[in-house]
């Protein structure tokens, strides 16, 4: 498990971390996930004007995938997904870079989750991530977790294993892009230092139901727990989580809980079993 010290979360407390448009990705592989496999989580973290919703997607070509999409300037984009062979995508901002360092080629979930069966997969054809925008993805199947992150310019650096927790939010962990890291994204340093201590107390092996305790924590204050409420009405806050089991064998199981401002609250837990990919008695919030 990737660790951080427990003292950077104190003194981020006492700085009074400002909210930071954001997420948190965090994710179990191997021997420490009950049955083995792989268990991968985000807290979708945005705006309150960013609605959000479900789509069960049957490209022309390649896979298809269950995707929570984010409204955004530019349309409706996925925001994490499992496709049929049970690999998932899901991605965080790169808030810590300047705002003017943001700038690349677009995004690449559609194109994985269509396109790859497997994180090893992907990790063969890595160069994808070449000359993107500043983002982060992790990377998981029943195997394998990985973390790419994109750096201004378009640099890549990923962290495989197929053993342990892996954790990120909104900040460069890579000592390669610790320059990058230009804006304070106080926030994002309490919630990976949260996000770490939680995930390391908890009884091994690891559940999804552990990982939507995680998803649910409040114990940290408005804009530094996991499930953020948001310290001002137009402020970040989170707005989905989207957590999945990818089992050894069977079909994965997700579970997703929808937070769209002014409408009421949706949670569904999904057997992502044939039946649901040929679209039988289900309706997507």
């Amino acid at each position: 498990m990737i660790r951080r010290c427990l003292a950077a979360l104190l003194a981020l407390a006492l700085l009074g971390a400002a909210p930071a448009s954001a997420c948190t990705l965090w994710a179990a592989v191997g021997p420490d996930v009950a049955g083995g496999g792989a268990l991968a989580a985000k807290n979708r973290d945005w705006n309150p004007s960013s609605l959000g919703r479900l789509e069960r997607v049957r490209p022309r070509q390649g896979h298809a995938y269950l995707a929570l999409m984010a409204l955004g300037k530019k349309g409706w984009g996925v925001r994490a997904g499992v496709n049929q062979a049970g690999l998932t995508v899901m991605s965080a901002s790169a808030s810590a870079a300047a705002k003017d360092q943001r700038g690349g080629l677009p995004g690449v979930s559609r194109r994985l989750l269509a396109g790859f069966s497997s994180v090893g997969a992907v990790l063969e054809h890595k160069q994808m991530f070449d000359g993107l925008a500043p983002r982060f993805y992790l990377l998981a199947d029943a195997r394998q977790a990985a973390l790419v992150e994109i750096a201004p310019g378009g640099a890549v650096r990923i962290a495989a294993t197929r053993a342990g927790v892996i954790t990120h939010t909104n900040h460069y962990l890579s000592p390669e892009f610790a320059a990058f890291n230009q804006r304070p994204a106080l926030s994002s340093h309490a919630r990976l230092a949260r996000v770490d201590a939680l995930a390391a107390a908890l009884k091994r092996p690891l559940t999804l139901g552990m990982f939507q305790k995680i998803s649910e924590d409040r114990e940290n204050g408005p804009d530094n727990s996991l499930w953020r409420t948001g310290s001002k009405p137009k402020g970040t806050r989170t707005l989905a989580a989207f957590l999945a089991r990818l089992p050894l064998s069977g079909a994965p199981e997700v579970w997703v809980t929808l937070a769209n401002p002014g409408r009421e609250r949706r949670e569904v837990k999904l057997i992502l079993d044939e039946n649901f990919w040929r679209g039988e008695g289900l309706r997507l919030p």
